[in-house]
């Protein structure tokens, strides 16, 4: 007990937190999802403020373009499983606590199921579908969603708890069309904004869990890195939201490529083993990929030309309409979007999106 009172003395001298709110901390148990640049600080000062259990869920790898601002990992982890290296530098930080690193997509078929397991959930992903899955599956499963997003300069973070407040869907409605809002690595992101934003995630996750302060339900705080200002904007429960509404027409959960408008341009993807017969059988054909100037040259298409999305309109003149042309990316959902923009461009030549991306080639 003497290496508790050591290690959290900082926390216990807190007359809001003390020697009951930090056995709380060790007792809770907190689910991150995602980790990048929002889980990254998030689950570093999780662990060392004591959280008894951290689960962590992400199926990506560590690439060169996310060490500008997710922390948790460096250079000589570029491949490797993000949940994984994760769980290496949390265990490493503080040892009494257990870390689950679920290596693994986050869809409708495991939400509850892992959920389940937790206290809070905090919401670090990246992306409208999986916000709108966390939201619902914590609702169904009568948690807090701690919620942040960042976007180049910006960042905001509420808590949507629908037994106290707003859920989301109160907040959000309607699902923006898919490529409407531009990810990080489409528009740029200041790294230090992620470990701002990252740190008051954090900070609310633990008010929750020792009952200290004003948490952020049904409030808002919008954080302008750029000019070093804040603002709150009050978020009101909607009594017709269909989720947490006196009538709630969702009752289960969902997967939402669909309603965030993924599949829209469905039609034009190609699978694997149809580019492979492609390329076999056909030479006028012209490979795309879509990468960032920072983003390492795509190995599975080495001569593929690199364009970075922005850059995308520019080639309508230059491609030749009798060729197909491919656009390739990490996961298939960009190059999905730069089909959408090229044909909103005007751009009438065949065009074919590597459905699931290089990863699944």
């Amino acid at each position: 007990m003497q290496n508790f009172y050591e290690r959290y003395k900082s926390h216990i001298l807190l007359k809001e937190i003390g020697i009951s709110g930090q056995k709380h901390i060790k007792s809770s148990s907190v689910l991150i999802v995602g980790a990048g640049g929002l889980g990254s600080p998030l689950a570093l000062y999780l662990a060392a403020a004591g959280v008894g259990t951290i689960g962590i869920i992400d199926f990506d790898t560590v690439d060169v373009s996310n060490l500008q601002r997710q922390i948790i990992y460096n250079d000589s982890d570029v491949g490797k499983s993000k949940v994984e290296i994760a769980k290496e530098r949390i265990e490493k930080l503080n040892p009494e606590i257990k870390v689950n690193a679920y290596n693994e997509k986050f869809i409708s078929v495991n939400a509850l199921d892992i959920f389940r397991n937790y206290d809070v959930v905090a919401d670090a992903a990246d992306n409208f579908q999986t916000r709108y899955l966390i939201n619902d599956a914590c609702a169904l499963s009568g948690i807090p969603d701690v919620w942040a997003s960042v976007y180049k300069f910006e960042g905001q973070v509420s808590i949507f708890d629908a037994k106290k407040g707003a859920c989301y869907r109160c907040f959000h409605p309607i699902a923006p069309k898919h490529g409407s809002v531009p990810s990080c690595g489409e528009s740029g992101v200041i790294g230090a904004i992620t470990g701002i934003i990252g740190s008051i995630q954090a900070c609310e996750v633990l008010k929750i869990i020792t009952g200290a302060g004003m948490p952020l339900i049904g409030r808002l705080l919008y954080f302008d890195a750029l000019n070093m200002l804040t603002k709150e904007f009050k978020i009101k429960k909607d009594k017709n939201c269909s989720l947490c509404g006196t009538n709630p027409s969702i009752k289960e959960l969902t997967d939402y490529d669909e309603v965030c408008q993924i599949n829209k341009f469905a039609e034009n993807e190609i699978t694997s083993d149809e580019l492979k017969i492609k390329l076999k059988n056909k030479k006028n054909i012209k490979i795309i990929s879509i990468c960032e100037e920072n983003e390492k040259q795509n190995l599975v298409f080495p001569n593929s030309l690199p364009v970075a999305l922005n850059n995308i309109v520019f080639l309508k003149d230059k491609l030749n309409t009798n060729s197909d042309t491919i656009f390739v990316c990490k996961y298939g959902y960009k190059s999905i979007y730069a089909i959408r923009l090229l044909k909103e461009a005007g751009y009438k030549g065949k065009m074919y999106s590597l459905k699931g991306g290089t990863d699944k080639y």
